[in-house]
């Protein structure tokens, strides 16, 4: 089963994405920012990331340039 890191600051987007996710097979973590996304990826590992671009914290292309820094390729 493919698990899925999701990323954005909007709660009801991400309860949206992870309904239907799961409803279709998927496992999901949903996260509200970046910094997060890096923290849960640290003791986890996900199959894809959907990240929103704007978020708090840290957003969607500095997760991106910190993932591809660390040599991380998973799809976003």
């Amino acid at each position: 089963m493919l698990k899925i890191l999701i990323a954005e600051d909007d709660r009801d987007l991400r309860q949206l994405f992870s309904r239907v996710l799961m409803k279709n097979g998927y496992t999901v973590r949903g996260v509200s920012n970046g910094q997060e996304a890096l923290d849960v990826m640290d003791n986890d590992y996900y199959d894809l990331i959907i990240s929103d671009i704007m978020m708090p914290v840290m957003d969607g292309y500095e997760l991106v340039r910190l993932l591809r820094d660390a040599n991380n390729t998973t799809p976003v």
